[in-house]
């Protein structure tokens, strides 16, 4: 491996170009010996979602780019429309197995969403207009975004030409604000460009209806560069950064379902055998978090999961590591007994306040539960095996369905 620095980035852009650019014949054995050596120093050991770690991510950036983030200038492709808007696909591409991959890609990514006929959907980033097309195709109403207005000029010619059921709109995805609520956002291979995804994340959940979703594909998720997020460092992307300006981040899984669990998003990613294919993630904003969400959102002692619930012992305590609460939000505790479960109820060091459990469903209000706000429940348990004639021998005192919470 040949070790480069930033004084040697110039030299290397020039050499890949060389070869004709990436994918050309030479460039994967040039790049087989590339290794990154940054000047920058990241502690890693910050907070991944503070100032201090994202000053000096933005610092590694303006070293690999050699220039400042201004995605408005660096994020524009200039290209010739006339062959891509005349040909069969917006790439105007020639390689069939390549273009099928893509496909596949994001026809499984619909798939995992599974979106009503005629839904809402928003493809971010749409760039070339691929994705929005497919969308279009499979009977969903698009919106495709994005920074660069050449694109956004193809992909409304084309949607004119093929009659596609497609809006383009030209936006940054900071800046983009829709006119009604969405059903899917939909991120291919474009998130990874968003400088600050927690905050994007968080602030497009605001826009979707209840049970829309957020499902991006085509990522780098993995721990290769980063525990948590930043630049990534193979010479594809070093690479990009140099030419181009992109900004080229990568995250870890757990960093990435933070950032959803952040924006109250129930998430899932579904990793394909077929590394071609890729990960997706699912985020959906429904009107119950889900005790995995709160698995991972709070320290909970004295209830463990049970399919879709929490069951509870006789004292349970949720420590909220996440605030949750966006106006109004409840506890949703479940008592399949067939007759009333006491409890008492106690808010950090707080006096206990009785609460009745009876059959069916409570909602206990969480308006309380900001981050690190305990809760503590006290019950009586009883054994269903002997109560109700099930083969249910356990002690238990009722079951946790997760967190109701009022979206809009």
């Amino acid at each position: 491996m040949k070790e480069y620095g930033p004084a040697d980035l110039d030299a290397f852009v020039a050499r890949v170009d060389s070869f004709g650019g990436p994918g050309f014949p030479g460039v994967d054995d040039y790049w087989r010996e590339f290794t990154y050596a940054p000047a920058t120093s990241v502690d890693t050991s910050l907070d991944p979602f503070g100032r201090a770690y994202f000053d000096q991510q933005l610092a590694l950036y303006r070293e690999i780019s050699g220039r400042r983030l201004d995605q408005n200038v660096n994020e524009h492709t200039v290209f010739d429309h006339s062959p891509h808007l005349m040909a069969r696909n917006p790439y105007n591409h020639g390689e069939p197995g390549v273009l099928a991959n893509q496909i596949v890609q994001l026809a499984m990514a619909i798939r995992l969403a599974n979106p009503r006929a005629g839904a809402r959907m928003v493809d971010m980033g749409c760039g070339w207009g691929l994705s929005s097309e497919l969308c279009s195709y499979v009977g969903l109403r698009v919106e495709a975004v994005d920074i660069n207005p050449d694109f956004v000029a193809l992909v409304r010619e084309r949607s004119e030409r093929y009659r596609y059921d497609i809006k383009a709109t030209q936006a940054a995805f900071d800046d983009y604000v829709p006119d009604a609520p969405i059903d899917l956002i939909l991120f291919y291979e474009c998130l990874h460009h968003a400088v600050e995804p927690w905050a994007l994340i968080q602030r497009l959940s605001r826009m979707l209806s209840t049970g829309g979703k957020i499902v991006a594909c085509g990522e780098p998720l993995n721990h290769f560069w980063w525990p948590h997020w930043g630049l990534r460092l193979d010479p594809m992307s070093v690479y990009c950064i140099r030419k181009h300006g992109w900004f080229e981040s990568g995250w870890s899984h757990d960093f990435i379902l933070a950032c959803m669990d952040r924006a109250l998003l129930n998430t899932h990613i579904i990793v394909n055998p077929d590394p071609t294919i890729g990960q997706f993630v699912i985020a959906s904003a429904d009107a119950v978090l889900t005790p995995e969400w709160m698995l991972r959102n709070c320290e909970i002692a004295g209830a463990v999961l049970d399919g879709d619930y929490l069951v509870a012992s006789g004292e349970t305590r949720i420590t909220f590591r996440t605030p949750i609460v966006q106006g109004n939000a409840h506890l949703a505790l479940h008592n399949f007994r067939g007759q009333p479960v006491e409890t008492s109820v106690r808010w950090n060091d707080g006096p206990d306040m009785p609460l009745s459990l009876q059959p069916g469903e409570t909602r206990l209000p969480l308006d309380a539960a900001a981050a690190c706000a305990s809760l503590t429940i006290a019950s009586e348990t009883w054994i269903p095996a002997e109560e109700i004639g099930n083969l249910d021998t356990r002690r238990l005192a009722f079951q946790i369905g997760g967190i109701v919470v009022q979206r809009r």
